[in-house]
């Protein structure tokens, strides 16, 4: 038999031994429900180390990002922080993220207790599914630890007790305090990851979307935005009452303005309805869309004037704390007019929403008419009124309290008046995505983590501006006695790197004049 017959029959025999085993694998059963991959989204990657090497950022827990992330339209992101049990009460038990929010959530959760973590992600990924469209979820932790997991759905979906509301609700019950967790809380690392995923930046395709239509309302887990805020911030925006040249009804920080009343409209402040008063609507390639209205890249009608007819005196509004603009104090700077494409007049201005710590268990106020009756009952106060008065004592609730009420309907949200930056101030503000300088992540557990930030967005020369029509509230009083053990060494700590902090800023911000 010759050599090339022999070589043909055994590449024949394999060619057959080959489709055999094809066959007999085909007739093979399918494997067992459990052994397929049981979800969409591949298995989280082993996550960023932070800059000190101790901490891991594992991005979109949840999948890929959802549309809001990279969408160029204007949009207001509620960004908050916490501890698993903290982020579950923020998901569940606010009417404002569960209901009224309506809007897009960035949440970046600390990994501990691990339990807590992974019962958090087995209610996104079963009965609290429906969230998932709205959430981007972020996890932090430590950087020796294991990644974290989303279980998979169950087919037949497992009955949890209460649905969505009553699985958060248990979770958020049984959650330890933040600052006792075994493991110190990075809550600096924590607010720059959540407010970097609101911004729509992480890991992904492409750099984050570039535009000044997208703002962030940076707060923590247990504190809630009231309701409409969301809404009638971006009827703001739209409308032009964002510039400089409308806050207060003209003449930002000059006394005269303040509390200043409009007879037209009841009372208010301006009017949101008035061109006048408004000036032209706001160039859309600022928004991140193309310019089709035709109106120029101005924000203000530089003929629009006020109706000012009458005046009420800051000293009359009860305020001890109520701030002036005394002629010794340096004035905020005032950014100019943009050219075409360039940046808008806010985009070094923070919008300050006045902060209040309700007592009870009653549901949060609906509107700043139902907050001000909470407060003259004793049920509302100022945040941590009972522990560090000077730490909110800038946003001058006296004034605010005192602005001329709204008229019904729908909250309708202005730029009342702006104040100065002042030691120890640590507000919570609405902001541009873009542009804002991140918090300090030295700064770990307890104390100087959002004052530090204030300090440092004062010395690179932001404005801060109070909104009117607008707040958060705490859920309890937080007083002196009420603290974690290791509180005061905590303070002691970051009151050192404080002093290291504010040393590193005029190396950072060498032509700035300004101090804290």
């Amino acid at each position: 038999m010759s050599r090339a017959r022999v070589l043909g029959g055994c590449a024949w025999l394999l060619g057959a031994l080959a489709l055999l085993q094809t066959l007999y694998l085909r007739s093979l059963p399918p494997p067992p429900h459990h052994s397929r991959a049981p979800h969409p989204h591949p298995r989280p990657p082993r996550g960023v180390l932070d800059a000190s090497g101790s901490f891991r950022v594992f991005w979109d827990v949840l999948g890929a990002p959802p549309g809001w992330a990279r969408a160029p339209r204007p949009e207001l992101v509620l960004a908050a922080h916490g501890s698993p049990g903290r982020a579950a009460a923020a998901l569940g038990g606010s009417r404002s993220r569960g209901g009224a929010w309506g809007g897009p959530l960035s949440l970046a959760v600390f990994g501990e207790p691990r339990g807590g973590l992974q019962e958090l992600l087995g209610a996104l990924g079963g009965p609290c599914r429906a969230l998932r469209g709205r959430l981007r979820l972020q996890v932090v932790q430590g950087a020796a630890g294991p990644p974290p997991r989303v279980p998979p759905p169950q087919s037949p979906p497992q009955r949890w007790p209460g649905g969505c509301r009553g699985a958060l609700a248990r979770l958020a019950a049984a959650d330890p305090p933040s600052y006792a967790l075994g493991a110190p809380y990075p809550g600096n690392l924590l607010r720059n990851v959540a407010w970097q995923g609101a911004a729509g930046g992480g890991p992904g395709p492409g750099p984050p979307p570039q535009f000044w239509g997208r703002f962030v309302l940076m707060v923590d887990a247990d504190v809630e935005p009231s309701p409409g805020l969301r809404e009638g911030f971006l009827e703001l925006l739209r409308s032009g009452g964002l510039d400089p040249k409308n806050w207060g009804g003209q003449g930002g920080m000059d006394p005269k303005n303040w509390g200043e009343q409009d007879p037209k409209n009841g009372g208010a402040q301006g009017d949101l309805g008035n061109p006048k008063t408004l000036g032209a609507p706001v160039p859309q390639s600022w928004l991140g869309v193309p310019n089709t209205s035709g109106v120029p890249n101005s924000l203000s009608d530089p003929n629009a004037q006020s109706d000012h007819n009458t005046l009420s005196d800051p000293k009359t509004l009860g305020d001890p704390n109520a701030l002036s603009a005394p002629h010794n104090q340096s004035a905020p700077h005032t950014p100019s007019a943009p050219q075409a494409g360039g940046a808008p007049p806010w985009a070094r201005a923070l919008f300050v929403l006045p902060a209040f710590e309700l007592r009870g268990s009653g549901p949060p106020p609906g509107s700043k008419a139902e907050l001000l009756r909470l407060w003259g009952a004793g049920e509302a106060r100022p945040f941590y009124g009972g522990l560090c008065p000077p730490c909110q004592a800038p946003t001058a609730f006296g004034r605010w309290r005192g602005l001329p009420p709204a008229p019904p309907g729908p909250p309708r949200l202005r730029v009342a008046y702006e104040v100065p930056w002042r030691d120890p101030w640590e507000p919570f503000y609405v902001a541009p995505a873009r542009g804002v300088p991140p918090f300090d992540e030295g700064f770990l557990q307890y104390g100087f983590n959002r004052i530090s930030q204030a300090c440092e967005l004062h010395v690179a020369g932001f404005r801060f501006a109070v909104l009117d029509g607008a707040f958060v509230t705490h859920r309890g009083w937080k007083e002196p006695g009420g603290f974690h053990e290791g509180r005061e060494a905590e303070l002691g700590l970051n009151r050192q790197r404080f002093r290291e902090f504010k040393r590193g800023l005029k190396l950072k911000y060498p032509n700035s004049d300004r101090r804290c």
